[in-house]
């Protein structure tokens, strides 16, 4: 893999609210924050990058009318305009325009929300998970967390799938992974397929300023203690995935890389405890 440094900074795009105890095994009754969580990569040579975009005015527009609606029941979002992923951009000088590429993880709503902001950006996703959502119903996709008005009407056009980049072997570092997509050619950027939560999820490997690896798993996880203390989500939480054994299989990689004396900085999109730690 490429020794190539990225600037890196990493998002909270607004977040919802769910009992603990029903995303946890053994977690509390209450409340808990899950933020939604975006990578920002400034590339020397490809310029603007993101990994997911969080939620936006869009997704508030998409779940008014019933049966979206739900969605917003279900997981109530708070987002405040200073988190609104454009204007955060736009306090560090970057304009919606300047983004070059958004990278999607999955087609979860809280993923691609701000995707229409971004009129420049070429998509990169794995085909076999926008496959997996295209065709959907309005029902189906809903119960799947899928919202098709969350996406440019001309998405497709702008759409690269990962899987047509070259494959690379991963870094002992990222064992048990160990094949990744090159998805810029020159091994800077690397896509990891992360199936379970969904058909074709997909995490990003790439080097920071300082060097160190990062991986960031979407929602393989949805936080560190949950690796820690090998607490998975419940069965309730998990009647949303595309494939439990899948997902459980992920999880325990996921599980083994943590575990190791020099693991990658893993990320997981809605760990409360990442963003406090990066966030300082």
């Amino acid at each position: 893999m490429s020794q190539c440094p990225i600037n890196f900074r990493l998002l909270r795009v607004g977040y919802c609210s769910h009992p603990e105890c029903v995303v946890k095994r053994g977690g509390r009754w209450s409340n808990a924050q899950f933020p939604a969580l975006c990578g920002l990569l400034e590339h020397p040579k490809h310029g603007i990058i993101l990994f997911d975009t969080g939620y936006s005015h869009h997704f508030l527009d998409a779940t008014k009318s019933f049966p979206e609606r739900l969605y917003r029941w279900t997981t109530p979002i708070e987002l405040q305009h200073e988190e609104i992923l454009i204007n955060q951009l736009g306090r560090i000088g970057i304009r919606p325009k300047d983004v070059r590429y958004v990278l999607i993880s999955h087609f979860h709503g809280d993923h691609i929300a701000g995707s229409k902001d971004f009129p420049n950006a070429q998509f990169i996703a794995t085909k076999v998970d926008y496959d997996s959502v295209r065709n959907m119903s309005r029902f189906g996709g809903l119960r799947k967390g899928f919202l098709s008005d969350l996406l440019p009407e001309n998405f497709e056009t702008r759409l690269t799938y990962a899987e047509a980049s070259k494959t690379l072997a991963l870094p002992d570092e990222l064992r048990p992974f160990n094949i990744g997509f090159d998805l810029f050619g020159d091994s800077s950027v690397l896509a990891v397929s992360l199936p379970g939560h969904t058909r074709g999820q997909m995490g990003i490997v790439f080097r920071n300023a300082q060097g160190r690896l990062v991986f960031m798993v979407a929602d393989a996880c949805w936080s560190k203690d949950a690796l820690t203390l090998n607490q998975p989500p419940t069965w309730l939480a998990s009647s949303i995935f595309d494939n439990r054994k899948c997902y459980q299989k992920t999880f325990t990689q996921l599980r083994t890389l943590a575990s190791m004396a020099e693991a990658p900085l893993l990320i997981p999109s809605h760990c409360e405890q990442t963003w406090e730690e990066m966030s300082k």
